[in-house]
């Protein structure tokens, strides 16, 4: 494992297995049901934690691209995660018209990569492809402040404009007594200026280069403490803004708001954990998993299909008792995504060499 990075190997299999986590809830039902109880109370908790997996990926990316540059050979790096894309896409529109008997045609399936809409879980490949585009400008900014405090300003910056307003324009402040019953009114009150706060992926790409020259950290234990503590109060407050309805989607739960916070804190805690000292065959399968985990985001909507629509929620009728299953279900899930990436991977192997076999002997018959 030399001069491998066996850390954001770690840190990208956490987050494509807190996408399957996440996913769970969606899959079993969770927000279809009145937010009420002790186990619901867990179950919000449970969706803070793992909304790190969007975020996770995004600071990563900022980590491991901070230093690339505007060039020819920086382009060709989007190859790989399009031809995945599309051959993901493939197989998902696939498994809709042979095992959920939907109507797809040459045409709409086009139209269906084209759109991101052919994989359901594609929106992410959208938001990737303009942020690779733009990353060697971002990075002309960053290394442009030639101070650590001018970076800490462009980070301040950037979050008051993306994170802040999800936070603060988050309440309803003209209607008497909204604090004693939040979920009765979705009309919040403006504080900050809102206009930015689809730019959040930039915030994190930024978040992720910091991280990458300044190595900021804090003892382990603190860290633990205070992701634990976050994940507690995020999953409390959610659980009390929706008390008595389904689960209310604030912007304060989305992408870019109460999410950075504990992304940030489970990014420094994995990135200083030590998994080049656990056994060899645990940092081979971490480092597989890592390889294929793009292919496994995508796939995971298969076989979430598989696990939830075809064993769990038929034969589990109530949603609650659906959620006892999750020790099963998500590993379960993540396992066929796993089995599905790699002969996804393969294939595009088997393909690359054909396609150089081909290149090759044409171009000996024109010498």
């Amino acid at each position: 494992m030399k001069e491998r990075n066996l850390n954001a190997d770690l840190i990208r299999c956490a987050a494509v297995f807190s996408v399957v986590s996440v996913h769970f809830l969606l899959r079993t039902g969770f927000y279809g049901v009145p937010v009420e109880g002790g186990q619901m109370l867990i179950m919000c908790m449970y969706r803070s934690l793992f909304m790190v997996c969007v975020p996770l990926f995004m600071i990563l990316t900022g980590y491991l691209m901070w230093q690339k540059t505007l060039n020819r050979r920086y382009y060709k790096g989007i190859a790989k995660t399009l031809e995945i894309y599309v051959m993901a896409s493939i197989v998902c529109l696939l498994f809709k018209k042979l095992m959920q008997g939907e109507t797809v045609t040459l045409k709409s399936s086009v139209l269906g990569i084209l759109d991101f809409s052919a994989a359901n879980y594609a929106w992410y490949v959208e938001m990737y492809i303009g942020l690779f585009l733009i990353i060697p400008f971002l990075n002309l900014i960053y290394h442009g402040l030639k101070t650590q405090k001018e970076k800490q300003v462009l980070l301040v910056t950037m979050m008051a404009l993306t994170m802040l307003p999800k936070l603060v324009n988050n309440f309803d402040l003209t209607t008497e007594g909204w604090w004693l019953a939040p979920a009765m009114s979705k009309e919040y009150d403006q504080l900050v200026p809102g206009f930015f706060t689809a730019m959040y992926p930039i915030t994190y790409y930024f978040i992720g280069a910091y991280l990458r020259e300044y190595d900021w950290r804090i003892g382990r234990r603190l860290n633990l403490l205070l992701l634990f503590l976050a994940v507690a109060l995020f999953g409390a407050y959610n659980y009390y803004r929706s008390y008595g309805v389904s689960f209310i989607w604030g912007s304060n739960c989305t992408w870019g708001g109460e999410n950075l916070i504990t992304a940030v804190l489970l990014f420094t805690l994995l990135l200083h954990l030590h998994p080049e000292k656990w056994p060899v065959v645990l940092q081979k399968i971490l480092v597989y998993i890592s390889g294929i985990s793009f292919g496994v985001y995508l796939l995971s909507w298969v076989s979430d299909q598989i696990v939830y629509q075809g064993y769990l929620n038929p034969l589990i009728a109530e949603v609650n008792m659906r959620w006892k299953y999750y020790p099963a279900a998500v590993p379960a899930s993540f396992l066929i995504a796993v089995c599905g990436a790699s002969v996804l991977y393969f294939l595009r192997s088997i393909c690359g060499k054909i396609f150089r076999s081909v290149r090759d002997n044409l171009t000996k018959r024109h010498e």
